[in-house]
């Protein structure tokens, strides 16, 4: 059996040790959750190139908005939908354009209230943020985070 220096194993230990606080303290969430992670750029430019494909850029945009981590990003929904507010209820259609035109048919008719596009109704929590409803932008009634969609009411849209 080969004997060490104890000292040949707590020198290096002890230094590992001192480096180790550092990184868990910039997040606390872990790598995918923290909001200045530089994987982010890269990972949001291919997400909004592959949503590029069949969505327009007005949609597309809405990526950018709130808070971004890498868990979000790859979390998020590979499209994008309607949230459509009716007397008595909300309905949730995958956005294509021609549902588009239907509901702001429907919208301009009256029989419906109002709608939101959104990729995803509510906020995500990256390290450090509220849960969605906790968030100021927090729509209760149609459950929605409206500072990550386009809300479309009578006149406006």
């Amino acid at each position: 059996m080969i004997k060490m220096n104890m000292a040949f194993w707590v020198i290096p230990l002890s230094l590992l040790g001192n480096c180790l606080p550092s990184v868990a303290n910039a997040c606390d969430s872990g790598p995918d959750y923290c909001t200045d992670d530089p994987r982010i750029p890269g990972k949001l430019a291919a997400k909004k190139a592959t949503l590029s494909a069949d969505y327009p850029s007005r949609l597309v945009a809405l990526l950018d908005r709130g808070v971004q981590c890498v868990a979000r990003i790859e979390q998020s929904p590979e499209g994008f939908s309607l949230v459509v507010v009716k007397n008595g209820g909300i309905d949730v259609l995958q956005w294509d354009q021609s549902n588009e035109d239907a509901t702001k048919a429907e919208l301009s008719a009256g029989s419906v209230k109002r709608y939101w596009i959104v990729n995803a109704r509510r906020a995500f929590a990256c390290d450090g943020q509220p849960s969605y409803d906790k968030q100021p932008d927090y729509d209760a009634a149609d459950d929605v985070n409206a500072s990550l969609a386009l809300k479309c009411v009578p006149g406006s849209c």
